[in-house]
């Protein structure tokens, strides 16, 4: 039994050990397989830099010889890493060189292949070549099984650029894959304040969710010109239409819309509210201030905080109206127009001015302390009865608070 296990034990090392050497042996291949590589990068690069730089009408004449599949596969390192970043002329040469080689070619047989991710690397190399004869092809991927492919290849077509192409990168939002639709999304971001107009015109194609990303990507890149368009799009019978138009007349700067924006603080559902508010803080459309004010009465709290916020973008005009709203009947308007004030400073420069030469502003900013007491929100003056400068300051607003506790007290 023993010289069996010892047998057994044996075995096992040598299997181990043939292992190792199996490992150290792959390393060393790969290892050296890198640094032949590096070492041809360093004979070809120059070459094609050359190239780049005119001095050759094309790559096979820079290269100057038959080039082996090794060296064919550094040069193709080499063309697709220096493309990502070139420009004009510099890009165009880039890709005439990888059609001289043949590598579109290549790349036009990965988008038939049955694995997915020789796809995706196809239509991610012809994007980068900018392949105008790739096209079709592409276009066909936008509804493969895979959302990676899709993506690949909506970002492909986004690259090349061809404007006939858009509607139909538009229509591929209606994929139902949350990955697919926001890479996509992205990919029409990138291309511009162009793709507004197929946008708007494809609009009634779309999902309702894709409806929702489409705005999205309009409220991204859009410009005033398509506000009419957005405004129209606020009586959609979609809530999250609704609240994606708001959101856009703010971004693309609609000054048109604020009569619109006001009356979507009465929409009936809050997210529009919420929306809306926030747009007409972008806006910075004044005439907002009393309905802004009555939105902090709102029962839903997102409301009441980006009404509470605007209110403070509006300026003068919103920090008064905030004031306003301390000795209202509503809590939660209440608090929220102290935290909005003290966000602002306004609290601060109130306390300050507690002992002002000016017999006005004095008992303005202590009215402005009672309300603030009163309101139940009392941090930030708590801390200041702590730690302000001035010793009258803190002496006052010690007394005022423990007077509010013991009133409090009294009451119960």
């Amino acid at each position: 039994m023993h010289q069996a296990l010892i047998t057994i034990a044996t075995a096992i090392g040598g299997v181990i050990g043939f292992l190792a050497l199996l490992i150290i042996a792959h390393k060393a291949r790969l290892d050296r397989a890198a640094r032949t590589r590096e070492i041809r990068r360093r004979v070809l690069a120059p070459r094609v830099e050359a190239y780049l730089k005119g001095q050759h009408s094309g790559i096979s004449e820079a290269l100057g010889e038959r080039i082996s599949r090794q060296d064919r596969s550094v040069v193709e390192d080499i063309l697709l890493h220096r493309i990502l970043d070139a420009q004009g002329s510099e890009g165009d040469r880039l890709a005439r060189a990888l059609d001289e080689l043949g590598f579109l070619g290549i790349y036009l047989k990965r988008l038939k292949r049955w694995r997915w991710w020789h796809r995706a690397e196809g239509a991610e190399n012809l994007g980068l070549a900018r392949a105008e004869r790739a096209r079709q092809a592409l276009l066909q991927l936008l509804d493969d099984d895979n959302s990676e492919v899709r993506f690949r290849a909506a970002r492909a077509l986004g690259r090349i650029g061809n404007p006939s192409d858009t509607h139909a990168l538009i229509l591929t939002l209606n994929h139902p894959g949350r990955f697919s639709t926001i890479s996509i999304a992205n990919v029409l971001v990138s291309m511009g304040p162009g793709v507004c107009e197929i946008i708007m015109a494809y609009f009634e194609d779309l999902t309702p969710r894709a409806r929702v990303v489409a705005l999205d990507v309009l409220s991204a890149v859009g410009t005033v010109k398509n506000g009419p368009w957005l405004r129209e799009r606020l009586k959609d019978a979609n809530s999250d239409v609704r609240s994606r138009a708001a959101k856009g007349l703010g971004s693309i700067g609609d000054l048109m819309a604020g009569p619109l924006l006001v009356q979507a603080l009465q929409d009936p559902e809050w997210p529009v509210r919420a929306v809306a508010a926030k747009s007409l803080a972008m806006l910075r459309y004044a005439p907002s201030v009393p309905e802004l004010c009555n939105a902090l009465r709102d029962s839903e709290w997102w409301v009441r905080a980006n009404a509470a916020e605007a209110l403070r973008e509006l300026g003068q005009a919103g920090l008064t109206g905030l004031e306003a709203m301390l000795d209202d009947e509503d809590t939660y308007a209440r608090h929220q127009a102290v935290f909005m004030l003290e966000e602002s400073g306004v609290l601060d420069e109130r306390v300050a001015e507690l002992f002002d030469a000016s017999n006005r502003r004095r008992a303005q900013s202590r009215s402005f302390v009672e309300q603030v007491i009163d309101s139940g929100q009392r941090g930030r003056l708590s801390d200041l009865s702590e730690g302000h400068a001035d010793d009258q300051v803190r002496a006052f607003l010690a007394r005022a608070l423990e007077r509010d506790v013991a009133v409090s007290r009294t009451r119960r």
